[in-house]
């Protein structure tokens, strides 16, 4: 950021993605150096994953090695991030100490950014409503919440991130890592190369996993913001 800017005036929506590592407290310190270097390389990845025109508005802040917080300024990739994040847990979590997280989304507006580039500096509707829901999560057992404005809009995204939560505790650590290859761009022939299977298990894996399924409820929430207007309907 060049200088303080206050977006008071505009009307756009944003995506802050809030999270913080589940049962952290129980990490010895010898981890915390992997698990901090995983966090940073998980973002890079994200990031070269997502579309060329999209961007991060402001870079991740990971605060005493367990939470983390990114502005988006394409919120239709949020769900998208966020999920690659989630397998990206784990698959990490299968080779190294059992590690998960929560996410939490808002979607809003942006009052102010910092001259910084700080993203804990930074305020707004959108940073509010993710940091709010993230520690409710904590007592409810979710994984992955959404929250706009919209009281309306928030029970149907929060009834498909429960059923999102529900799918995602059923897949193995091959379906996850497959997953993650096939987010990433690759084909089934290119996955089945690069694991050494064949390109009927991928497939029998990907169906197994939900992945249509998953695939759907990623396209249905980025088309909601073809109607930008429903984000900014209702109060905090």
């Amino acid at each position: 950021m060049k200088g303080q800017k206050e977006m008071t005036g505009e009307r756009k929506v944003y995506a802050v993605i809030t999270g913080d590592l589940i049962s952290s407290s129980d990490m010895n310190y010898s981890d915390r150096d992997s698990v901090l270097t995983f966090l940073h390389d998980s973002f890079s990845f994200i990031s070269n994953c997502l579309d060329p025109g999209s961007g991060v508005l402001l870079p991740v802040d990971i605060s005493r090695g367990d939470s983390f917080q990114i502005m988006l300024d394409e919120p239709e990739d949020a769900l998208f991030a966020s999920v690659l994040l989630l397998l990206k847990f784990g698959v990490f979590s299968e080779k190294n100490n059992k590690l998960a997280a929560r996410i939490s989304i808002g979607i809003g507006s942006v009052e102010y950014l910092p001259y910084s580039g700080n993203v804990g500096e930074a305020d707004g509707q959108a940073f509010r409503l993710s940091g709010k829901k993230l520690d409710n999560m904590k007592e409810e057992g979710k994984h992955l919440l959404i929250t706009t404005a919209n009281p309306a809009l928030n029970l149907i995204l929060e009834s498909q991130c429960a059923f999102f939560d529900n799918m995602a505790a059923r897949w193995t650590g091959v379906q996850k890592g497959i997953l993650l290859e096939k987010f990433s761009g690759l084909t089934q022939d290119e996955i089945a190369l690069k694991l050494g299977k064949s390109q009927s298990t991928i497939s029998q894996s990907l169906k197994a996993a939900g992945f249509d399924v998953l695939r759907k409820f990623l396209d249905n929430y980025a088309s909601l913001f073809e109607y930008p207007e429903i984000f900014l309907m209702g109060n905090e």
